[in-house]
C-alpha cells in the first residue's frame, strides 16, 4: 500500500495557525502583547530550530533518493552486462559456425586440364550464371566478411564488458 495522504497539509495547517493568531489578536484587544510574544528573543530560537531541522530532514531525504537511483543504475548496469555476455556468447557460437561453413566451402572444385572439358559440376548451373568456382569464391568473400564482422562487434562486446 502506499503511503496515506495526511488530513490535513503543512500549508493548511500554517494557514490554521495564521488564522488563529489574527482571531487572536482581534478577540483579545492585546496587540502589542502579541506581537511582542510572537516577535520576541524564544520565537526567534524557535525558528531558527525548525529551520535546522527542516534542512536536516530534507538532506536526509535527498540522501535516500540518491541511494535508490544509485542502486538503480547498478541494477541496470547489471542487467547490460548479463545482457551483453549473452550476445558474446551468441557471437562466439555464430563465429564457429561460420568457421566450420569456411571449411566446407574452401575445399575448391578441381577444374579441368587445358583442352579437356570441365566436370559437370563445374559447369554453370543457369546458362549465362557464374560457374561453381566463382559461386565458391562469393560465398567465401561473403563469410570472410561476415566472420570479421562477428570478430569486430565481439572485440567491442569485450571491451564493454
Amino acid at each position: 500500500m502506499g503511503r496515506r495522504r495526511p488530513r490535513f497539509g503543512s500549508g493548511e495547517i500554517i494557514i490554521l495557525i495564521v488564522i488563529l493568531i489574527l482571531v487572536l489578536i482581534f478577540v483579545t484587544n492585546k496587540h502589542r502583547e502579541i506581537l511582542d510574544m510572537l516577535f520576541g528573543p524564544s520565537t526567534a530560537l524557535v525558528a531558527v530550530v525548525m529551520i535546522v531541522e527542516y534542512l536536516l530532514l530534507r538532506g536526509a531525504d535527498r540522501s535516500e533518493i540518491y541511494r535508490r537511483e544509485l542502486e538503480a543504475a547498478r541494477e541496470k548496469r547489471r542487467d547490460d552486462l548479463l545482457a551483453l555476455r549473452a550476445m558474446e556468447v551468441e557471437l562466439v557460437e555464430l563465429r564457429a559456425r561460420l568457421n566450420a561453413a569456411s571449411r566446407a566451402v574452401s575445399p575448391r572444385l578441381p577444374s579441368a586440364p587445358p583442352g579437356e572439358s570441365a566436370p559437370p559440376s563445374a559447369q554453370p548451373s543457369v546458362p549465362g550464371g557464374p560457374s561453381a568456382e566463382e559461386s565458391d569464391a562469393e560465398r567465401e568473400a561473403c563469410l570472410d566478411l561476415t566472420r570479421r564482422t562477428v570478430d569486430k562487434v565481439l572485440g567491442i562486446l569485450r571491451e564493454r564488458i
